[in-house]
């Protein structure tokens, strides 16, 4: 511990100091005793979880491992689903169409719609 030097305190602090070091509290050897002790067994204590805490983590656990696998296989599911027969996407998607009722393009088959776009 450092010991204190009244001879390097400012003169306006000196009283002050006096103050403190008169109420400075004193710790006996039996105390500090006490107090490593106690310190040590809550030290090498070791943690306590309650079952329920642990049994609370592992249902997080289990219902996060099950949520990603019906997701992963859902989407799963998604990709593989053909819709096409056994066509590929360009023709079983994306099929343009006559142009009939699109009145902000003009198309090459328009004479083919049985009602001509307004």
């Amino acid at each position: 511990m450092i010991e204190n030097d009244p001879d390097r305190l400012p003169d306006d602090l000196r009283e002050v100091d006096a103050r403190l070091q008169a109420h400075k509290p004193q710790v006996t050897a039996l105390e500090l005793d006490q107090l490593k002790l106690r310190t040590a067994a809550r030290a090498f204590r070791a943690p306590t979880y309650g079952r329920q805490q642990l049994m609370r983590s592992k249902l997080v656990s289990m219902l996060l491992v099950l949520g990603l696998a019906v997701s992963g296989g859902a989407a799963g599911v998604i990709a593989s689903h053909d819709s096409g027969k056994g066509k590929s996407a360009d023709s079983s998607q994306y099929k343009p169409g006559k142009g009939c009722g699109d009145k902000n393009h003009v198309h090459q088959r328009e004479d083919e719609c049985k009602k001509p776009p307004k």
